[in-house]
């Protein structure tokens, strides 16, 4: 198998929070039906951090929406920045504290996926609320960098959120993940996939 992994980025340290400022949470993607937006959306008013959204989708009005409801767009909890260029989202992935990787189990193209996503937040440094199915259990279980999540309640984000920022601030745990996520980087990028390719090309001018 050779995975879609990012080029490496140069190392980058721990992000620091401002002090008192809010921890942000960063979700990158499309804007569709199964993404766990909706379901994160309702978890805010729990969480102590902002939340901004980079991508648009079929469910980017109704999203809006809901967050309109909640107050969350008044409050500035949570932006939605629309498109974002990629030299402009790596830059806001390494200033964020927590990427958000939720999937639903809507097919098994989303059950047993494996997204960019994953291994960018990982390139970043940033540990992630990642939904645990498979493929993203196994790779946790390899490099610890995923808070990962049974289910998407709201009430199952909020606590999970929690356990990475308690009070508001990088707990204990949150920092063990980002330096499991500096370790894991040095192996999940495409310098060291591009090495599987290269042997798999081999083989077949073998036979």
């Amino acid at each position: 198998m050779v995975r879609n992994v990012p080029v490496a980025a140069p190392a980058i340290s721990s992000p620091q929070l401002p002090a008192g400022a809010p921890p942000v949470l960063l979700y990158q993607g499309a804007l569709n039906v199964g993404r766990g937006l909706a379901e994160l959306l309702a978890a805010m008013p729990r969480v102590p951090a902002r939340l901004i959204v980079c991508g648009e989708g079929d469910c980017s009005a109704a999203l809006r929406a809901q967050a309109q409801s909640l107050g969350l767009l008044t409050s500035g909890q949570v932006e939605f920045r629309g498109y974002v260029l990629p030299a402009e989202l790596r830059l806001l992935t390494a200033q964020a504290t927590v990427g958000i990787m939720l999937l639903e189990n809507v097919g098994l193209s989303y059950y047993y996926s494996l997204a960019n996503k994953f291994f960018d937040y990982v390139q970043a440094g940033i540990p992630q609320l990642c939904i645990d199915f498979p493929e993203y259990r196994a790779l946790n279980t390899r490099h610890e960098v995923a808070e990962l999540v049974p289910d998407l309640a709201p009430a199952t984000l909020a606590a999970a959120l929690a356990r990475l920022l308690p009070g508001g601030r990088p707990g204990a745990r949150y920092q063990q993940l980002a330096a499991n996520c500096r370790q894991a980087r040095q192996e999940w990028n495409w310098q060291q996939e591009e090495k599987t390719l290269v042997q798999l090309y081999a083989a077949l001018n073998l036979n």
